[in-house]
């Protein structure tokens, strides 16, 4: 059963939850434009399923499951 996402900031904040990745990484900044236009919301849902299916997390960070 996969969960439902309404929007891309839901998708970023559960990434930002359960990963520990950096919002700002998802979205424009001033100095580069293309970021946003690369992670849309089906690249951002698509991203948080393989980590769910191919990574653990540890205390260091992630780790591969094929590395345990």
């Amino acid at each position: 059963m996969q969960e439902e996402f309404s929007s891309k900031m839901e998708i970023v904040k559960t990434l930002e939850a359960e990963w520990g990745e950096t919002p700002a990484g998802f979205y424009n900044s001033k100095t580069n434009k293309s970021v946003e236009k690369f992670w849309t919301y089906n690249r951002c849902l698509q991203y948080l399923f393989k980590l769910r299916r191919e990574y653990v997390r540890t205390d260091y960070g992630r780790m591969h499951k094929s590395m345990l």
